[in-house]
């Protein structure tokens, strides 16, 4: 069966732009559902290189962020993203110009805890960082407002996800 996207033209290259850098980022990037979240926590707007921030700390500041989970094995991978070099990629069709970022992985050996309330997801890991992910069924960046990103469908799957990884956490072993 052929699934049929609700997204124009243009969404779809959104979509792309962004899942580049996702892909050129994570392992195994195809086995991974994805959306777009804002890091309310983040303080950084665009992401900062340099050897003074950890993998972690690189992920916490960034307010732009990738979101892939799956279910088996169930683990989450959070992504930063900068959208002055993704965005611009919506023009081409060819994205191997991706930047890649280093992802954090959240599973069951370093979930502190988790929280949802309305849109805002809270994640905290055993390291002591904390996040709040602000997920939107419709996203429209500064950059570019004429195309909306809509991802109703899933940030429905995300959430169902959640109560996935929660009901796999609370399992005894």
């Amino acid at each position: 069966m052929v699934i049929r996207s609700q997204r124009s033209e243009a969404e779809e290259r959104l979509v792309g732009a962004l899942r580049a850098t996702f892909d050129a980022s994570v392992m195994n990037f195809g086995a991974y559902n994805l959306l777009y979240a804002e890091n309310l926590s983040g303080s950084l707007q665009q992401l900062q290189e340099g050897p003074e921030l950890s993998a972690l700390e690189a992920v916490a500041s960034a307010r732009h962020m990738l979101l892939g989970y799956r279910r088996e094995p169930v683990e989450m991978v959070l992504c930063p993203v900068d959208l002055r070099e993704a965005l611009p990629r919506m023009e081409h069709t060819n994205h191997d110009d991706a930047v890649p970022r280093v992802p954090v992985p959240v599973n069951l050996t370093n979930l502190a805890g988790m929280a949802t309330e309305g849109t805002l997801v809270r994640i905290a890991l055993s390291a002591g960082t904390e996040l709040n992910l602000d997920v939107q069924e419709v996203v429209e960046f500064r950059a570019r407002p004429e195309v909306p990103l809509h991802q109703g469908r899933d940030v429905e799957d995300f959430y169902d996800f959640l109560d996935h990884f929660m009901n796999s956490v609370e399992q005894p072993p």
